[in-house]
């Protein structure tokens, strides 16, 4: 995979618009940054030094506050609009509690030194990246020694029903859904990384909605826009592929209920520091996605 999947721009373009809207649709995305800080519970580290990369509305940083308040934490996201919403979001800073920092950039191109941290999180923010064994590579890059970074993203088995009904209407409408790494071929990567102990897990979710166009809104309330994968035709959102959607949809996905299903699955990695050279290029192992 290389960065020409992704159009940066366009990325932040559609965050930043949707920066506004984020939190009434990101449900899912807050359970699985519960869960993923739950990840810290069986782990002994104290950091000093914090990265959140891909921070949205600093939900995420929010929870990092609340177990480590003495770090200093760095909030990093693509979107300007994005940072002014953690920004606005932080509570007041207590004397006790370390500093906030908002910082913008590609997370790909990290612009920070060399173990600038002692804990590198990111959560469901991978799937936006260009490059995302380069965001990986980053990762590693910034981290101190003694450090652990941990992160999240949407896994192979994401929209599987809403590529599937958009392949049945025409194959490359499948396109306009990112494709997405499975959990085998991220801990492959994590295993090339000079890193120790890594680790990888997953969870399924199956959402429910009353109709197809509940599911589009979600999707364009979160910043998920076609636009930002290269390639592929804009209009995910146009009315003559909604109205074949809803035809389409409901013949292979409806419940019981009448509720249509959508499934998600978020993927976990974690690694510690390990002692060692790094080069990005030909020691990075592809990520394998849906449909390459």
């Amino acid at each position: 995979m290389n960065r020409t999947h992704i159009h940066i721009r366009q990325v932040g373009r559609s965050f930043s618009s949707a920066s506004s809207t984020y939190d009434v649709h990101a449900v899912l995305q807050r359970e699985i940054g519960d869960r993923l800080l739950a990840h810290l519970d069986f782990i002994k580290i104290e950091p000093k030094r914090i990265l959140d990369i891909g921070c949205g509305t600093g939900y995420f940083t929010r929870l990092l506050r609340g177990r480590y308040k003495k770090a200093a934490i760095v909030a990093f996201d693509l979107s300007a609009a994005m940072l002014q919403q953690t920004r606005a979001n932080h509570a007041r800073r207590m004397p006790w509690h370390g500093r906030h920092h908002h910082v913008g950039g590609d997370a790909a191109v990290l612009p920070f030194k060399s173990g600038s941290f002692d804990l590198v999180c990111s959560n469901l923010a991978m799937q936006w990246v260009g490059d995302p064994q380069l965001m990986l590579a980053e990762m590693r890059r910034v981290l101190a020694p003694g450090g652990l970074m941990l992160f999240s993203t949407f896994g192979r088995r994401t929209l599987s029903e809403l590529r599937q009904t958009l392949a049945s209407i025409e194959s490359e409408r499948a396109g306009h859904v990112l494709p997405f790494p499975d959990v085998m071929s991220l801990g492959d990567a994590l295993m090339k990384l000079p890193v120790e102990l890594p680790v990888t897990d997953s969870d399924l979710f199956t959402l429910t909605y009353p109709d197809v166009m509940a599911l589009v809104r979600e999707l364009k309330g979160l910043g998920a826009s076609a636009a930002a994968i290269r390639g592929r035709r804009a209009g995910l959102y146009g009315r003559a592929l909604i109205r074949e959607l809803e035809q389409r949809y409901p013949d292979r996905f409806k419940m019981e209920d009448g509720r249509l299903r959508a499934t998600f699955e978020a993927l976990y990695g974690q690694a510690w520091y390990k002692e060692g050279g790094y080069e990005h290029g030909e020691h990075v192992i592809p990520i394998q996605l849906a449909g390459q």
